[in-house]
C-alpha cells in the first residue's frame, strides 16, 4: 500500500520556520564535513534561496538516496557527528517552504542534480524524481558558488509559496527573513562557528561572515562557569555545565545588546540542549521550575550524544526534545542549584558585600510573611546628621516627608523596567561621592563632629561602601 504522491503535499504542514528549515538543510552540511557554507537570498526577482557547502559532495546513487523519503531511519546507528534523525530534513524542511526542491551534488568532476517538483509529482501521479543535465544545473541561483569547489552541494528552493504566503512578497519582506535566519544560524550553530569543542565550519549569508552568538558569554571574565556535571544512561554520558551571566549594568552598550539578542534575560532562561554541539532547544526548564526574575541569569548547557535520541524524544524539526525520566529527575535537582548564584547575583546587585562590617544602607526591607516593603533608614550618617540640626517641628515634618517617600516608592514601575532588562543608572563615581563627603564634613564639623568618627561612619555608609578603598581615598582627601 504505496502511499500517494500527495504526501509530499502535507507533508509541508509539519511546523518548519524558514530558519528552521534553514537549520535543518546546515545540519547535512556539516555532516557531510564542509568547512565553509553560504546562504544565499536572492537580491531581486524572484524569490529563491540556496545554500552552498564544501563539503564531501555525492555520487548520484548518494544523492538519489538523499531525496529519497526516510532512507535512514531513527534506529539507524549513526556517525557521532552525525546532526540527521529521520532521514527526512531535507525533503520536508525543504518543501515546507518552496514548491520546488533542487539538489547538485559535485564529487570527483561529477555533478548530479536531482528535483522534487510538487506539481509535477501531482501532474504524473507517481514518485518522480526529475534530473537534470548540468547545463540545467548551471542555470541554478547558487551554481556560480558551487562551480568553485571541487567538491560540495547546493540546494536550491524555487517557487517559494510559502515564504511568500507567510512573510510578504516584497524584497523589505525577504530582508527581514534574511535577517532572522542569520542570526538563528547564528545561535544554533555558534560552536562550530567558533570552533569551541566542535569542528571550526564559517557560515555566511550573501558573502557576510556570521559571526556566532554564544548565549552563555562563556569568555567573559564576569560570567560564572560551574564545573561539568555528568549523567551516565544507557552506558551514555550527558554532560551538564551551567553558566550566570553578568548583570547588565556591569557590561558595555555593545555587551548588552549581544547578550539581549536572543530576547530578554527572563525569556532565555533555562537549559540550553546541544546534540552534536548543534543546539536543538532553548529557553525553559522543561516545566520543572517557572520562570522567574531570580534565576534569569541561568543558562544550563546540556550535551546529548545522537545514540540517546530515542529517549528525547527528538522532532523531526529537531526543534523539540523531553528529556527522558532517569535524566528529568537530576536535571532538576542540578537546576535548582545551579541557579542559586543567579539569585546571589539579583539579590545583591548595586550593593558591595562585606558581611564583617555593619553597612548602613539607605534603604531598609522590612518583610512580613509574603509582604515587603522599603523603609528610609533613619540611622544612616546623613540622615542622622540632618535630623540632629532640626528643630522639633521641622523633625515632624521631614518624618512626614519620609513617610510619603516610603509609601510612593515605585516598586511596580522598577520591577517592569527590571523585568524588560532595562540597565538602572550607576551610582555616582569615586571622584563625586568623596567630594560629597567633603561637603558633609564642612557643614558638620563645625557642629562638633568628631573627624575620625565621620570617616569612619560614612566610610561604612550605602552609597560610600560601593567604592574600593573609599575611607583611603577620604583621608587623603581631607589631608590636602
Amino acid at each position: 500500500m504505496p502511499p500517494d504522491p500527495g504526501l509530499l503535499e502535507s507533508m509541508r504542514s509539519i511546523g518548519y520556520t524558514v530558519e528552521s528549515a534553514v537549520a535543518d538543510i546546515i545540519d547535512n552540511s556539516v555532516g557531510a564535513e564542509a568547512s565553509q557554507v553560504d546562504i544565499l537570498f536572492s537580491a531581486a526577482g524572484q524569490f529563491q534561496i540556496a545554500i552552498v557547502d564544501d563539503g564531501l559532495g555525492m555520487t548520484r546513487d548518494e544523492a538519489i538516496t538523499a531525496m529519497r523519503l526516510a532512507a535512514v531511519g531513527p534506529r539507524t546507528e549513526r556517525k557521532p557527528n552525525d546532526l540527521g534523525r529521520f532521514g527526512l530534513g531535507l525533503k520536508t524542511a525543504s518543501l515546507s517552504q518552496c514548491r520546488t526542491l533542487t539538489l547538485v551534488s559535485k564529487q570527483a568532476g561529477g555533478v548530479t542534480a536531482l528535483r522534487w517538483s510538487l506539481d509535477h509529482v501531482i501532474a504524473e501521479r507517481g514518485w518522480s524524481l526529475i534530473v537534470l543535465d548540468q547545463r540545467e544545473a548551471e542555470t541554478l541561483f547558487g551554481w556560480t558558488l558551487l562551480a568553485e569547489l571541487d567538491h560540495g552541494t547546493l540546494i536550491h528552493w524555487g517557487d517559494l509559496d510559502q515564504l511568500s504566503m507567510t512573510e510578504g512578497s516584497g524584497q523589505d519582506d525577504l530582508d527581514l527573513v534574511a535577517k532572522r535566519v542569520r542570526e538563528h544560524v547564528a545561535l544554533v550553530f555558534h560552536l562550530f562557528g567558533s570552533g569551541d569543542g566542535a569542528r571550526a565550519v564559517k557560515f555566511r549569508l550573501n558573502g557576510g561572515v556570521i559571526d556566532p552568538i554564544d548565549p552563555f558569554m562563556a569568555h567573559s571574565r564576569l560570567t560564572q562557569p560551574t564545573p561539568w556535571e555528568s549523567i551516565e544512561v544507557e552506558g551514555q554520558t550527558v554532560r551538564l555545565m551551567a553558566y550566570t551571566l553578568p548583570y547588565l549594568n556591569r557590561l558595555s552598550a555593545a555587551e548588552r545588546d549581544r547578550m539581549l539578542r536572543l530576547g530578554g534575560l527572563r525569556e532565555t532562561q533555562g537549559f540550553y540542549v546541544y546534540r552534536g554541539a548543534r543546539l536543538v532547544i532553548w529557553g525553559t526548564w522543561f516545566r520543572m521550575m517557572p520562570r522567574s526574575e531570580m534565576a534569569k541569569l541561568t543558562r544550563v548547557r546540556v550535551d546529548i550524544p545522537n545514540s540517546l535520541d530515542h529517549l528525547w524524544a527528538l522532532d523531526v524539526k529537531k526543534s523539540t526534545a523531553v528529556p527522558p525520566p532517569q535524566i528529568r529527575k537530576r536535571l532538576g535537582e542540578l537546576a535548582k542549584t545551579m541557579m542559586l548564584p543567579s539569585r546571589k547575583v539579583q539579590e545583591f546587585r548595586g550593593r558591595k558585600l562585606q558581611p564583617a562590617l555593619n553597612i548602613d544602607y539607605m534603604w531598609d526591607l522590612h518583610v512580613n510573611g509574603k509582604e515587603f516593603r522599603y523603609q528610609i533608614n533613619p540611622e544612616h550618617p546623613t540622615i542622622r546628621a540632618f535630623i540632629e540640626e532640626l528643630s522639633d517641628t521641622e523633625r515632624k515634618l521631614f518624618a512626614l516627608v519620609m513617610e510619603d517617600l516610603q509609601n510612593t516608592f515605585p516598586v511596580i514601575d522598577a520591577h517592569n523596567r527590571l523585568s524588560g532588562d532595562s540597565v538602572p543608572a550607576l551610582p555616582p563615581d569615586q571622584s563625586d561621592l568623596v567630594g560629597r563627603a567633603m561637603t558633609g564634613w564642612l557643614l558638620t564639623r563645625d557642629q562638633g563632629v568628631d573627624k575620625e568618627t565621620f570617616i569612619l561612619s560614612i566610610s561604612k555608609a550605602d552609597p560610600y561602601c560601593l567604592i574600593p578603598d573609599f575611607e583611603k581615598h577620604l583621608r587623603e582627601a581631607m589631608a590636602e
